[in-house]
């Protein structure tokens, strides 16, 4: 017999924008608390759902078996007696999974309010007069344009590749730069060329640029000052520099970025 529960689990993989997205379903869906995960019970659901996915392509869902083999490893550290595990690392076993789940939902949330608040915004001034791509877009007739979703999917999944060496570089962090700034650098570098976002993610020196930059790019593209574009379906995602009249929209744009980051 099939229960209730188990028909939440009939969606497609493609439903979530990554292991992390979830996860985070689960946990919501367990009335959990997300500091404290009890592993035994969120594996379980977690192969429960990847059983049920049927014809599913493994490339795929290779970062969600990935997943489930680090929630494993976590379930067999904590089944350790205390004295076994290595107390050169972190107490207990979820610490990492948990920081990487906080900074996860922190830059789901902030970048779907960015897009509430700019589409709100868009509404009432408009969009820009005259959007023209830059010359060098017409050079290759095979690149295709990505969503705002895309862009967001790809943050979300090299950002886990990021976290351990951007906590180790904390101290590197000083003020808050605004969007505006990090948006007016990445214009800076677009004049010269396209921007590949796996070398510009690379550069993140501290989770305050990675979000920045973040939000930057959302921002051109969405105000139509960039374009994101990539060489068939698994090609790296770039961003190619268009020339607009009437930025006035960009402008109070990159304002509510702003202060939504505050």
């Amino acid at each position: 017999m099939t229960s209730a529960s188990e028909k939440t689990y009939k969606v497609k993989l493609d439903s979530f924008a990554g292991p992390l997205d979830l996860l985070l379903y689960l946990i919501r869906k367990e009335e959990v608390d997300i500091y404290d995960i009890p592993i035994d019970r969120i594996l379980e659901q977690y192969m429960a759902f990847l059983e049920m996915i049927q014809q599913v392509d493994l490339d795929e869902a290779g970062d969600f078996l990935v997943m489930a083999s680090t929630l494993m490893v976590i379930k067999s550290r904590m089944l350790l007696p205390i004295e076994e595990v290595d107390l050169t690392e972190e107490l207990d076993p979820r610490y990492e999974l948990v920081q990487q789940l906080l900074d996860y939902k922190r830059l789901k949330a902030r970048g779907a309010a960015l897009r509430d608040r700019a589409e709100i915004a868009s509404k009432r001034m408009g969009r820009p007069e005259c959007v023209r791509p830059e010359d060098h877009v017409e050079e290759d007739r095979s690149l295709e344009e990505v969503s705002i979703w895309d862009i967001f999917r790809f943050f979300e999944k090299v950002q886990s590749e990021t976290t351990i060496r951007v906590r180790a570089d904390r101290v590197l962090r000083g003020r808050q730069v605004p969007v505006r700034e990090y948006a007016s650098r990445l214009e800076e570098r677009l004049r010269a060329g396209p921007v590949f976002l796996r070398d510009l993610v690379g550069e993140t020196r501290s989770r305050d640029d990675f979000i920045g930059y973040f939000l930057a790019v959302l921002l051109l593209v969405k105000t139509q000052m960039a374009l994101a574009v990539q060489s068939g379906e698994f090609g790296e995602i770039r961003l190619i520099g268009r020339r607009a009249v009437g930025s006035e929209t960009a402008e109070q744009e990159v304002e509510l970025a702003d202060d939504f980051r505050d």
